[in-house]
């Protein structure tokens, strides 16, 4: 088995299990290479139980490129999915117009879809209310 901790992390023989601390503390550092590989895991179906670990290692990147992903996270998510993207909503400052307006009318749709859960409609109406 491998000691490199990127090599443990791409080792498809790695349980996931080992794998998530690691993942944890490259992205403590900031590490670009992890914040690659947990982008791909998050269409992983091996990675389906832990996503929300996931989308919380992502939040030790830097949030606006993070913007249409999380949007989805929040929108789709579990519960703890949505809620850690909604905390990499709240650290974004500067966005596009087109962005904005595609991110509203997602998010709108989703407040006003009747099946949509009472938790996660309060927190789509969260985010609504940053668009005035």
């Amino acid at each position: 088995m491998p000691t490199d901790p990127i090599a443990i992390i791409q080792n498809p023989q790695a349980s996931v299990w080992n794998k998530i601390p690691l993942i944890l503390q490259l992205a403590k550092q900031q590490d670009q290479t992890v914040y690659s590989l947990i982008l791909a895991m998050m269409e992983d179906p091996t990675f389906s139980n832990v996503r929300g670990t996931l989308v919380c290692a992502l939040k030790n990147y830097p949030p606006e490129p993070l913007f249409d992903p999380a949007i989805h996270w929040l929108i789709t998510g579990n519960f703890e999915m949505a809620h850690e993207a909604w905390d990499i909503l709240n650290g974004i400052t500067e966005l596009t117009g087109g962005q904005v307006a595609h991110a509203y009318t997602l998010l709108l749709a989703a407040a006003n879809n009747t099946k949509t859960e009472s938790w996660r409609i309060e927190l789509l109406q969260d985010a609504l209310n940053w668009f005035g």
